[in-house]
């Protein structure tokens, strides 16, 4: 379980001891969801977690779910880092060199703590991207895994095993699943990252939390429900309009582009 050098930002400190890298074995099951997980910096140097999303077309439209509370209206010039993790487990430093500028914003509401931009550049082949799926049933998820880049550090990874419960935000009153860590936290930088259920696909996206490696079993997570986020007024608070436009799927599962077609 070892932390990184200093992640991107030179003078930030290192993500805590208790965090355990994306590369190691007991990640080996999530590797998929690993590849929809990115990073992007905004020009005045903020830092924040954002998916990627499947579509029912399967196309491959880069949808990035990230918290609105990250967003700003600079985001033809976000950096978004695909891939920042350390290529073994403990060993190295994490890729910076796979990157794509710019972004259109599509959905999102304060309230809710949700945006829904699309990248302006699809993502090449050799980044090797998958593109998450969701449930927007709104069943509370049995467990599941975070990934994220905390302080800015390569990927780790946090895993909850029990029944997720309904809490709000204090922020925004977002309605949000609320989830005990049994490994890894969440820090700064890690808003937006994924909360995945048992059949890893994204219930949600984290929002607040304040754990340290000694309050990790005590203190909860909140993660806005992507259930909640689905349905709106009009397609620019909802997204449902840009994952499903004929709104028939409550499920969907990932998408890989580089899959042999079998």
């Amino acid at each position: 379980n070892s932390s990184g050098e200093r992640g991107l930002v030179p003078g930030w400190p290192s993500s805590a001891p208790c965090q355990t890298d994306a590369a190691c074995p007991v990640a080996a099951d999530w590797q998929d969801q690993n590849r929809a997980v990115v990073l992007f910096m905004r020009p005045d140097g903020g830092l924040c977690n954002g998916t990627l999303l499947n579509n029912t077309a399967n196309d491959g439209t880069p949808y990035v779910l990230i918290a609105n509370h990250c967003y700003q209206a600079t985001e033809s010039q976000w950096i978004f880092y695909f891939n920042y993790q350390r290529p073994t487990c403990g060993i190295d430093s994490g890729l910076t060199y796979q990157t794509l500028t710019g972004a259109m914003y599509r959905a999102g509401s304060y309230y809710q703590d949700f945006d829904l931009m699309e990248l302006d550049t699809v993502p090449p082949a050799s980044y090797n991207v998958f593109y998450a799926g969701w449930d927007h049933s709104g069943t509370p998820p049995q467990s599941g895994a975070s990934i994220s880049n905390p302080l800015a550090d390569v990927k780790k990874i946090s895993f909850y095993d029990s029944l997720a419960t309904t809490d709000t935000s204090s922020e925004t009153n977002a309605l949000c699943w609320s989830n005990i860590w049994v490994s890894g936290i969440l820090e700064a930088v890690a808003s937006g990252a994924p909360q995945f259920d048992q059949n890893k696909r994204v219930v949600g996206h984290l929002i607040s939390g304040d754990q340290t490696c000694e309050t990790v079993t005590t203190e909860p997570t909140l993660a806005s429900k992507f259930s909640e986020n689905w349905d709106g007024t009009s397609p620019s608070n909802r997204l449902r309009d840009w994952l499903d436009p004929a709104n028939t799927a409550i499920f969907l599962d990932g998408y890989d582009p580089n899959a042999s077609a079998v």
